[in-house]
């Protein structure tokens, strides 16, 4: 887990604008919004004010935005203050209360704020151009999609910049210029650049739109496989790149290492249950079957051991599939499976024949199990 985190530390050593320009950019002009201070303590209490202030998402946007760079104050300490084990609900909220943050604060509380208007965002973690790729400085920025198309916006570089916004709301074509993702699909381009030799375009469209819209439905461990694949077919060869790989199959090993945890612990709990029904039998026949039951009961009380013993056993198939699995004794509990699976046939071989007995028959086959 510590290494975990400082290969996290490393990557987001997150850097601030260098000043660059680009005339491409549409400008889109500052303005000041003030909100008082009951509503922004909360994200859902600041999004709820602006909603009430202006009508059109675009705007309820630019104002989100305005506020985000006044307000936070880019300090570096947070980058040793947040890790990636801190809920997305506390680190917006430890945000907002100490008004200052890097590069993923920024990215991270726009963004929440943006889906808390209704817009589908996305942080995204990359680096920037100037940067060099064999170094550990990585950057976070944002993808809003508004009207069904993907816009990149990086708050952090917006922060304290007087006049007008280089950063809101740029084409995905024109922010690639300083801004390269991890994640290939994130350039958000039907020509993606080529990481192997970034002056080369893919010549084939790539249906970015269908593609993200596909990633935004994953859970966390498919997002995270989608990525490994994605990075890995890219080819690109850096110390960024392998070491944002490292951090995310850690990501896809922690997720794996839980799955498996559940996956055995739902075995041994099907082994468990299977066990009392095996022994509630057991312990029926030992009395001779007294209380009396219906024959059409009896005959249904082994049945619930062998579907038992199936999920069980398909449980423990699924687990080290993604990752090996060191950690439990899966041949320890399959022994066991085995044995009840064993024991429960011969009980249903006597209980086959008390069935079929008749009633002065019946009170000879009854022994008691040792």
């Amino acid at each position: 887990m510590k290494f975990r985190l400082l290969i996290y530390g490393m990557l987001l050593g997150c850097c601030t604008a260098t000043g660059q320009v680009w005339n491409t950019y549409d400008v889109f002009s500052r303005f000041s919004i003030a909100v008082p201070d009951s509503a922004s303590r909360s994200a859902a209490a600041l999004a709820a004010y602006i909603r009430s202030r202006y009508d059109a998402p675009k705007v309820q946007l630019q104002a989100i935005y305005s506020w985000v760079t006044a307000n936070i104050r880019y300090n570096d300490d947070s980058s040793y203050y947040f890790n990636r084990n801190v809920d997305h609900e506390t680190k917006i909220a430890a945000t907002l209360r100490r008004r200052k943050g890097v590069c993923e604060n920024y990215a991270n509380l726009f963004a929440d704020l943006a889906s808390r208007i209704g817009l589908t965002a996305y942080v995204i973690y990359g680096y920037p151009i100037g940067v060099s790729a064999r170094g550990n400085t990585g950057h976070a920025w944002c993808a809003v999609n508004i009207d069904e198309e993907w816009w990149l916006f990086d708050p952090t570089w917006d922060t304290g910049q007087q006049g007008s916004f280089q950063y809101f709301m740029v084409h995905p074509a024109v922010f690639i210029q300083t801004h390269i993702p991890f994640d290939p699909l994130w350039q958000l381009l039907e020509k993606p650049i080529s990481y192997r030799n970034s002056a080369t375009k893919n010549k084939d469209s790539f249906q970015y739109k269908d593609s993200v819209k596909a990633f935004l439905q994953m859970d966390s461990l498919q997002q995270y496989l989608a990525i490994e694949r994605r990075m890995k077919n890219a080819g690109a060869n850096s110390e960024m790149f392998r070491l944002w790989q490292s951090y995310n199959r850690m990501n896809i090993a922690i997720i794996a290492g839980e799955q498996d945890m559940q996956l055995y612990n739902g075995a041994v709990d099907n082994l468990n249950t299977a066990t009392g029904v095996f022994n509630l039998f057991v312990q029926y026949r030992n009395n001779g079957f007294l209380p009396q039951k219906p024959d059409a009961v009896i005959r249904t009380m082994l049945e619930p051991i062998s579907l038992l013993i199936t999920e069980a056993n398909k449980k423990l198939d699924e687990m080290g599939l993604l990752v090996e699995n060191f950690q439990y004794n899966t041949e320890g509990i399959r022994k066991k499976l085995a044995s009840l699976s064993k024991r429960s046939e011969e009980q249903k071989e006597f209980l086959k024949k008390y069935l079929a007995a008749g009633p002065p028959e019946r009170a000879q086959l009854f022994y008691r199990l040792k």
